[in-house]
């Protein structure tokens, strides 16, 4: 266990950096002690800002300076970095989705962190905001009643209409699935259990064209799928769909809705912390917000994984986000794609086998 403040470095110094050094400088918990980036003027920056040394990257992972490793650089960087704050002995880390590209490396990234006792945690960090608890509670509360199926719909035009470099989200593995399914999967998985793959279906818009920056107009070529649509199920055989698409003009379509035998509920967003959830009793077709199932948190906003992984350094308790849920998405996101992609023609077809890396991980206790 370690005393507060806990000390965090950031490694990857771009956008999201901000977003969880705001979060993080609201609480007492935490401590920014240093940052590091491989653009050695982007890391400058960053630490200008926010008044903190820059540490080389070669040195950043080190339990002298810091407790606590947040990851936040390009997703094929995950993988290997986190296995390099385990292996330097890092007592906590934190990474932002996904946690690896492949499940096994996913699974080999927990299995490793559980070996060597490190906590491990992994965006998204959405589920812990007061509107997922409010959903949450109300499905294992009953309120909705047994829960007979669920969808999750992500319709957008593309991160090509208000981000300047949009191609590293068309790259191989990244897409609608790769860059925004993990918070709606990581939804799922918290509300209604495990994931498995029944079927899914690909489709690609591959001519893009940027829409804001000083590239507008240029057009690029996506190497991931832009559409597609799976059919999941729970361990209770709940059937539940999944939507991910960056072709949509235009939508109303509910985020994530789920059917139970006394009524449904509509969640907002998963991308972010905070919405109304709606709730509709059986039959009556009125929707109503629910009342928060607890108070807001203290502090709201990406980062708060990291607030939460550094209260279980400090109690000796599991974080909340684990690794090992980043797992089963990492897993069941696998699956889709494969499922998807294996027929040319786009049909349904049967995902492989799920193998043990995608079935057997477990929660840790640590």
């Amino acid at each position: 266990m370690t005393s507060a403040p806990v000390r965090v470095g950031i490694i990857g110094c771009g956008m999201v950096a901000e977003e969880y050094a705001t979060t993080l400088a609201a609480s007492p918990l935490v401590r920014l002690a240093t940052c590091a980036d491989a653009d050695p003027a982007r890391a400058d920056d960053f630490a200008g800002r926010h008044r903190i040394p820059v540490t080389n990257p070669g040195s950043v992972l080190d339990p002298s300076i810091i407790d606590l490793a947040v990851i936040l650089t390009p997703p094929h960087t995950h993988h290997t970095l986190v296995l390099e704050a385990i292996a330097a002995h890092v007592p906590a880390v934190w990474s932002e989705k996904p946690l690896a590209l492949t499940p096994d490396a996913a699974a080999q990234v927990v299995a490793e962190a559980e070996t060597a006792g490190i906590l491990l945690g992994a965006a998204p960090d959405t589920t812990l905001g007061s509107a997922f608890m409010t959903a949450q509670e109300a499905v294992r509360s009953g309120r909705i009643g047994t829960v007979l199926s669920a969808t999750a719909t992500l319709l957008s035009t593309g991160p090509e209409r208000w981000h300047p470099s949009p191609e590293p989200f068309y790259a191989a593995g990244a897409g609608p699935l790769g860059d925004m399914g993990p918070y709606y999967l990581a939804a799922l998985d918290e509300l209604l259990g495990p994931l498995q793959v029944r079927a899914a279906m690909a489709h690609t818009r591959a001519a893009r064209t940027i829409r804001s920056g000083s590239a507008a107009g240029k057009r690029f070529t996506a190497q991931a799928p832009t559409h597609i649509g799976a059919l999941l199920t729970t361990p209770e055989g709940v059937p539940t769909t999944l939507t991910a698409s960056f072709d949509a003009a235009a939508t109303r379509t509910p985020r994530i809705e789920v059917q139970g035998t006394r009524g449904a509920l509509v969640l907002p967003d998963p991308n972010f912390h905070t919405g109304d959830v709606l709730f509709a009793e059986y039959g009556t077709f009125a929707w109503e917000p629910l009342p928060p199932a607890a108070p807001a948190p203290q502090v709201t906003g990406r980062g708060m994984g990291v607030i939460n992984l550094a209260t279980a350094l400090i109690t000796g308790t599991a974080p909340a986000c684990t690794g090992a849920r980043a797992a089963r998405v990492a897993a069941v996101s696998d699956d889709i794609l494969r499922a998807a992609t294996r027929s040319d023609r786009g049909l349904l077809t049967t995902p492989r086998r799920p193998t043990a890396a995608s079935t057997t991980i477990k929660e840790s206790t640590q």
